[in-house]
């Protein structure tokens, strides 16, 4: 039986590469802004906004950043020519870059596999590498991961090229692809170093298949190159590792870190049952064991070298390296540049289960494939999202805008939190004063001279509201003391929680002698609710909310309502606000009740007749509220909660 009945879709293979390509990009342009930039991508953008001599000279230290300068220098280019059409500050186009090179990474593993284990391998190996959820994933962020990738996949392809080009000037242009490739991902990427062996290995190997003695010389002579030219690099890199490095154990948890990669490989991101979970990645660690020792009975040979090589020295070189830090497993995009020898591996096991039993061959590569695709929707999810600035930036703004007449500041906890909100607000929100005053690990001894010092020049500095953002406190701010001194001073307006982000708002200023000009559309109720206090005016700040909401706080939207009260004459009782939308067929939703709002930091009692005050609230919502307009209701309860009966509207919400 010919190998075209074995693998049907070797029928069409003039078309099947493109098919692939495009396939690829699809994915890796599929929704390709729905993430916001985090911290790690604004640390890139931040180095590509940079000299690109300051980023080459100061990064190469490896004491500010611990990544090499040459992605960022090319980030730096990219955003330059986005420059020219208006779209340095663009995401979907700054993205694009990644995008890009995670296609050529499709097209690299497309031919240099099809030339080592055969077309039918070579083509099932990129198709797998364009639906890798961890590729596709990778090649979506603002990051040296699949950049390196990239080239690392372009160095052996040069390597493979240069071995077999025709003529000498070929053969030069081949090992100088090479030498790029390679130097640019080991200035992008430390840990790229580890597949230097592997090239020079593999070249001894072709070496001894075919002892062309001109073109080894060569290729020693281009490995030789790029050794030198990373050898400052290395030596720089060793000798920071040595001094921060935590020392591990070689080969420990050797199994555990081998399944993981597997996983990280393959389904990444996946929340399967684990029956399901289980049964793929027993398919895929067959069938990568099969494609790493089964001979091929009618493709090329060298396959199970190469994998050999380019998968076990890399996996070789990071075990021993425990010794000298245990950090070398501890993130899934540390050995990203492995995963397409990996899948190369899985869809060599394919091919050649498949001539052995085209039946069960045929269901293994179809199953892979699946898996894969099937794995890749999880990506684009509030689930799997990243440090969403976007939201928190969009929270600020929305507010804001609502609120003209009360300005705002921001405090970015830390220099971390910074750089992606200012991204953000910076697009949105041009004259926002951000401050972000704090670094190093706070304690409580640090209350009055490191952090209520710059809190309370906020207060003299005239803005009515301040937001606190506050991300990745661990080991800086571990007791949440500026937000317990705001807290304890200045009452809450809303709590909001994109991911991996808690955003609080504060009023910095709540008491007023008279009503401030408030935005167009407030309402002004002037009705006495409970003996001697008045609403005076009513704001609803969002108009129109989601009755789901998945990105904030899961599974409900909340309505955002701001009060302004005042006492007409002294009050005895302390009273809070309720704040409901009604609908015919009932309550749809009620009032969150916090310890510090407005009217429990500072109850009713102490209330000045005359003089107004500012309370803001977050009403819940139900998250199956039917589409619609709905009255906002405002009442009174006294101090044990039970409603005095009297309410009045705030106007109406639209519920999408």
């Amino acid at each position: 039986m010919n190998r075209r009945a074995l693998v049907p879709w070797s029928a069409f293979a003039p078309l099947a590469p493109w098919a692939i390509l495009a396939l690829a990009a699809l994915a890796r342009f599929w929704r390709l802004d729905y993430h916001s930039i985090w911290f790690d991508e604004a640390v890139s953008l931040q180095w590509a906004a940079s000299d690109m001599d300051y980023t080459w000279r100061t990064t190469l230290a490896l004491v500010q950043d611990k990544h090499p300068p040459a992605y960022y220098l090319l980030l730096h280019l990219w955003q330059q020519l986005l420059a020219q059409w208006n779209l340095a500050h663009n995401d979907l186009a700054l993205r694009a870059l990644g995008s890009l090179l995670g296609v050529l990474t499709a097209a690299g593993v497309l031919r240099l596999v099809s030339h080592v284990s055969g077309p039918t391998t070579g083509r099932l190996a990129a198709l797998l590498v364009a639906l890798s959820p961890l590729l596709t994933w990778y090649s979506q962020e603002l990051r040296m991961f699949q950049p390196a990738t990239t080239a690392i996949v372009g160095g052996a392809t040069c390597l493979w090229a240069a071995w077999h080009a025709p003529s000498p000037r070929l053969r030069l242009l081949w090992w100088l692809g090479m030498i790029v490739a390679l130097t640019f991902a080991l200035y992008s990427y430390l840990f790229s170093a580890f597949v230097l062996p592997a090239a020079g290995l593999t070249l001894l190997w072709l070496y001894l298949q075919a002892r062309r003695h001109t073109r080894f010389l060569e290729g020693v002579a281009a490995l030789a190159l790029t050794g030198l030219l990373f050898l400052p690099l290395a030596a720089t890199a060793w000798s920071v590792n040595a001094t921060e490095g935590t020392p591990g154990q070689p080969f420990a948890d050797l199994g555990a870190n081998l399944l993981r990669l597997l996983r990280v490989f393959t389904l990444w991101r996946t929340d399967w049952p684990a029956p399901l979970t289980a049964a793929a990645l027993i398919l895929f660690a067959v069938l990568l064991l099969l494609g790493l020792l089964l001979p091929a009975r009618r493709a090329a040979q060298g396959g199970r070298i190469w994998l050999g090589l380019w998968l076990g020295i890399p996996l070789l070189i990071a075990n021993l390296l425990l010794a000298n830090s245990d950090s070398i497993f501890a993130e899934d995009r540390y050995l990203l540049f492995l995963a397409p020898f990996a899948l190369w591996a899985i869809a060599r096991g394919v091919i050649t289960l498949a001539e052995r039993a085209p039946r069960l061959g045929r269901a293994a590569g179809v199953a892979a494939t699946l898996a894969l695709l099937l794995a890749l929707p999880p990506l684009w999810t509030p689930a799997n999202a990243r440090e969403n600035w976007r939201a928190a930036a969009q929270i600020i703004s929305d507010y804001n805008a609502a609120t003209p007449t009360l300005p705002a500041a921001v405090i970015a906890h830390i220099d971390y939190v910074n750089q992606p909100l200012q991204w953000y607000l910076r697009q949105q929100q041009p004259t926002l004063p951000v401050f972000f005053p704090f670094g190093g690990a706070l304690t409580p001894a640090d209350i009055d001279t490191v952090i209520a010092p710059p809190l309370n020049g906020l207060v003299d500095f005239g803005a009515h509201t301040v937001w606190l953002a506050q991300s990745h406190l661990e080991g800086v701010d571990d007791q949440r003391l500026v937000e317990q001194w705001l807290s304890s001073r200045f009452p809450l307006i809303t709590e909001q929680y994109p991911a991996g982000i808690k955003l609080t708002g504060y009023m910095l200023r709540h008491r007023y002698t008279e009503l401030p000009p408030l935005a167009p559309g407030t309402l002004y109720p002037d009705v006495e609710l409970a003996p001697g206090l008045r609403l005076a005016a009513c704001e609803i700040t969002t108009p129109q909310v989601p009755a789901r909401d998945e990105f904030l706080h899961p599974p409900s939207g909340w309505v955002h309502v701001r009060l302004w009260w005042q006492a007409t004459t002294p009050l005895a009782m302390d009273y809070t606000a309720t704040a409901q939308v009604i609908g015919a067929a009932g309550v749809w939703g009620d009032r969150l009740h916090r310890p510090t709002d407005a009217l429990r930091l500072s109850p009713t009692s102490s209330w000045q007749p005359g003089e107004y005050r500012r309370d803001e609230l977050d009403i819940n919502l139900n998250p199956l509220t039917p589409a619609g307009l709905y009255p906002v209701i405002i009442g009174v309860a006294d101090a044990n909660g039970v409603s005095l009966g009297k309410t009045t509207s705030c106007g109406e919400v639209l519920i999408q």
